[in-house]
């Protein structure tokens, strides 16, 4: 999300503090957005991911008879 432009945005190198202004500004809130959907991406990723094993083992473990703990010893989890 990006905020207001009057947010300001400060930046440490070494021992100096620097506020961000103009271009550089904009290119760090530019780059702060892309990383955020990037992460919301993977989050989303990996929540599927996280679903679909559970769903898995739930069926296997329905069509088989094993139990989560045995399903999970046979794929060694």
């Amino acid at each position: 999300m990006v905020k207001s432009k009057e947010e300001q945005i400060f930046i440490g190198i070494d021992d100096q503090v620097i506020e961000l202004t103009g271009a550089d500004k904009e290119a760090f809130l530019a780059q702060r957005e892309l990383d955020n959907v990037q992460i919301a991406l993977l989050e989303a990723e990996y929540q599927a991911k996280k679903e679909l094993r559970t769903n898995a083992i739930t069926k296997l473990g329905q069509a088989s008879g094993l139990t989560e703990e045995e399903i999970n010893a046979i794929l060694g989890l």
